[in-house]
């Protein structure tokens, strides 16, 4: 992430944030008590066999910013589904606390912000768990709630959705954000195996204008998953 460019010789320059140099990523480590999660390809179904514990951590890797102290991003809850889905799929009915609809089901609702600077080097947060019928799952999201969202740098000001200048987010509420796996997970019972989803955060924010004391950044999410050795 590279610096902004304000007027003012007090605020820092982070007018590069969100360009393709910026390599931070947040990872969310997802654990599998009595299931495992495998790279699998094949049957979208469930099986008879059992169920497993889905449980959620998150974990964060280096970002390279001397100006941004702090990403807060509001953590609604963590979906998965059978089938597999696209963005779009993701984002509808992220605001639907049903478990059923479009086929999803909850693995956690931890309902608070994260700092994602907060778990780097290895760090994990526990987020939740829940117990899955054993099958191939392909389609993962994370909702997020824009509105309790926010960037804040290490001067102080703090970019939301509703700050001048502001952060674009695709939702005025809740925002269901696909997460691209590698590869499908199997669940079956049993066994324990992570799987590890990295926010990138170098990808996320993209500048709007010129400028981003005048036009301030847009959200553009970019979350990955893969199984963990």
């Amino acid at each position: 992430m590279k610096s902004m460019t304000t007027s003012s010789k007090h605020q820092p320059d982070i007018s590069r944030l969100g360009r393709s140099t910026m390599s931070r990523t947040v990872g969310f480590a997802l654990l599998l008590g009595a299931g495992t999660l495998l790279a699998a390809c094949g049957s979208t179904s469930t099986t008879e066999a059992g169920r497993g514990t889905l449980a959620v951590q998150l974990t964060d890797a280096p970002f390279p910013t001397d100006s941004v102290k702090s990403v807060d991003v509001y953590v609604v809850r963590v979906d998965a589904r059978i089938a597999d889905v696209d963005s779009a799929t993701a984002a509808k009915g992220a605001t639907d606390d049903s478990a059923s609809t479009g086929g999803w089901t909850t693995i956690t609702s931890p309902n608070q912000s994260v700092n994602l600077l907060a778990y780097q080097n290895g760090a994990a947060l526990p987020l939740g768990s829940a117990s899955l019928a054993a099958g191939n799952y392909l389609g993962f999201r994370l909702v997020i709630d824009p509105t309790r969202s926010s960037l804040t740098l290490k001067n102080g000001a703090v970019l939301s959705g509703t700050s001048t200048p502001s952060i674009m987010f695709p939702s005025a509420s809740r925002s269901g954000i696909k997460i691209v796996l590698s590869t499908p997970v199997t669940v079956t019972t049993n066994q324990t195996t992570t799987v590890l989803v990295d926010f990138v955060v170098g990808s996320s924010f993209v500048m709007r204008g010129n400028s981003i004391s005048q036009n301030g950044l847009l959200f553009t999410p970019v979350v990955r998953g893969s199984v963990k050795p």
